[in-house]
């Protein structure tokens, strides 16, 4: 199985820019602690309008944020339908915009420790960071990010533990998203073949 790093792309340039997600710590967003589920509904703001896509990045801590269109290509794959298996769509209200889908909050839960750090190039955070010194040690940047298939236990989505900003999807899943006529995003193979 193919893997892919799954990003916004950004070379659509009148593409809206979305704010954070209303009274909640983003951060669980995209690294939810046990048992996350905040109480209520969830709202965000378009800071930038623009054209609406498939797939953005909200917010502080980039929280995916997934049209109905792209939501319904990935039903079907357990990690989906089993409930808070792995991921977990939420609604969520856009504000400062009409839009003209429905849309949903993307919280992948499971982080899996599969870094090829032999074959991949990045840099860590030094122990005396200024701006986050609580990373010494971690990874900050990848110039080039490969995989230990070995080590991925068959998922379709999840998180790279030790850098869990990086959202790694399957070939099925990039299939599917891709004959849905997703906008919005783009794939980079990380698979270590």
């Amino acid at each position: 199985m193919e893997r892919y790093l799954m990003r916004a792309d950004l070379a659509i340039l009148d593409r809206w820019v979305l704010g954070d997600v209303s009274h909640i710590n983003n951060w669980h967003l995209i690294e939810p602690p046990v048992n996350f589920m905040e109480p209520g509904s969830y709202s965000l703001s378009v800071t930038h309008p623009g054209r609406e896509v498939d797939y953005s990045l909200a917010g502080y801590a980039s929280a995916p944020v997934v049209s109905e269109r792209l939501f319904s290509a990935l039903r079907g794959l357990a990690e989906v339908d089993e409930p808070y298996e792995n991921v977990v769509f939420e609604p969520v209200t856009i504000v400062g915009q009409e839009t003209d889908h429905k849309y949903f909050l993307m919280i992948v839960e499971t982080q899996v420790d599969c870094i090829d750090e032999a074959r991949s190039e990045f840099v860590r955070f030094d122990d005396g960071d200024v701006a986050r010194p609580d990373l010494a040690g971690q990874i900050r940047a990848f110039f080039k990010m490969t995989l230990d298939e070995d080590r991925t236990e068959s998922r379709h989505v999840f998180r790279l533990k030790g850098y869990p900003s990086a959202l790694i999807v399957s070939d099925e899943v990039k299939r599917r998203i891709e004959a849905a006529g997703a906008v919005g995003l783009s794939f980079e193979r990380v698979s270590g073949h």
